[in-house]
């Protein structure tokens, strides 16, 4: 890959990350308890890829040394969402909640296509291997919030009081 099309896709990504810190810090403000810390969890995770990108957009080199654990710097510890049944009541209560997981779900599926696509065009093997840890990272981060959506769409009508026509 050319030098300004790895810097194109290192600002895309960037974007995504920053929007995905958006979504989740915004509904982590309008939830409590568990939901809150589930959305201010995730906006940690997209904060530190967000920095990861940043410092090599800065340095146009992405320091893949043994001394620098890419894995670790920007996976944090990730864990996938222990859901009950008060938290998706709770997130499906809340329009503005549901609207923030669809979205995310959205911007998640983004970013697996986007860091799939820099990965197929990289050259360097050690490139290629981070980007393909950021989609596993990604794909996770998408499954959760699927399995979520799925979940939640259950109490969606019970919680909003919907009534069959």
């Amino acid at each position: 890959m050319l030098d300004n099309e790895i810097l194109a896709a290192v600002k895309g990504g960037m974007k995504g990350e920053l929007d995905s810190v958006t979504i989740y810090e915004d509904a982590a403000r309008v939830s409590d308890g568990k939901v809150k810390e589930f959305f201010l969890e995730r906006a940690a995770e997209e904060k530190q890829h967000f920095n990861y990108l940043l410092g090599y957009y800065k340095t146009r080199t992405i320091n893949l040394t043994p001394e620098r654990n890419a894995a670790a710097e920007i996976g944090g510890s990730w864990k996938s969402a222990i859901v009950s049944e008060a938290f998706l009541k709770q997130i499906a209560g809340s329009k503005h909640l549901s609207a923030a997981i669809a979205s995310a779900v959205h911007l998640e599926a983004d970013a697996v296509r986007h860091y799939s696509d820099w990965a197929a065009r990289a050259e360097s093997p050690e490139l290629k291997k981070l980007l393909g840890q950021l989609v596993q990272w990604e794909q996770r981060h998408y499954d959760d919030l699927t399995l979520m959506q799925d979940e939640m769409q259950r109490y969606y009508f019970e919680v909003n009081n919907f009534e069959p026509f």
